[in-house]
């Protein structure tokens, strides 16, 4: 009979109060360190697709901008600064593809669709996300007093990684902007493209490039 009792006191036993704090207390530090794993993870993630998604639109402007006639947008920019006392450079964005004298791929032969091609070329729409205030380009005259004025005043959507490539590179080359050819330098515009993908400046990948005459191609 002792022996009954006996196991029925054992049988009944269960978790005392304490013990169920101290399991749901290890389980939700376990759970918040989970949670905050896979929630670093997918804002890497989303970090990284943003930046590969705005390093390939600036790739893309770029190789537009490289098959545009030259003689056709270097009127272009030499007619956009006569027009600006402020700055010897040019600031482009999708905007000027229908811009009065702005070159078109295939011309003027249906306007309005080679217009929309321009726009969707540099104001791309990628993963719902409307890029068209977000990619800015800039053509500079290949001359030292424009390379001397970006550097010394450089625009507003110019990341900080930018303008100290532009800087550093300006004190490694010397003066190698004044001593380019000046028949050289009526054949080349340097071109920059910054791509925003965030809310802050920084949040942009840039490219830098030239385009050259096509009879120096």
């Amino acid at each position: 009979m002792e022996e009954k009792n006996f196991l029925a006191r054992l049988s009944s036993k269960g978790f005392t109060l304490l013990e169920v704090l101290a399991s749901i207390t290890i389980l939700s530090i376990v759970a918040i360190g989970m949670f905050s794993f896979f929630t670093n993870a997918m804002q890497y993630t989303t970090y990284n697709q943003d930046k590969t998604v705005a390093i390939n639109i600036a790739r893309g402007v770029l190789a537009y901008m490289e098959r545009l006639d030259f003689t056709e947008l270097k009127q272009y920019v030499e007619s956009k600064i006569n027009n600006t006392d402020s700055q010897s450079f040019v600031y482009l964005n999708a905007s000027d593809c229908s811009a009065d004298g702005f070159p078109l791929l295939g011309g003027e032969n249906d306007k309005e669709t080679n217009q929309k091609t321009c726009e969707r070329a540099l104001g791309p729409a990628v993963n719902n996300i409307d890029y068209k205030t977000r990619v800015h380009i800039f053509l500079v005259p290949y001359d030292k007093k424009a390379q001397d004025e970006l550097k010394a005043n450089p625009p507003e959507q110019f990341p900080a990684s930018l303008i100290e490539k532009i800087r550093r590179e300006d004190e490694e080359d010397g003066e190698g902007a004044e001593n380019i050819n000046t028949d050289l330098q009526n054949y080349l515009l340097k071109v920059y493209v910054i791509v925003r993908w965030g809310d802050r400046v920084e949040d942009s990948e840039w490219l830098e490039g030239v385009i050259a005459d096509e009879t120096i191609r």
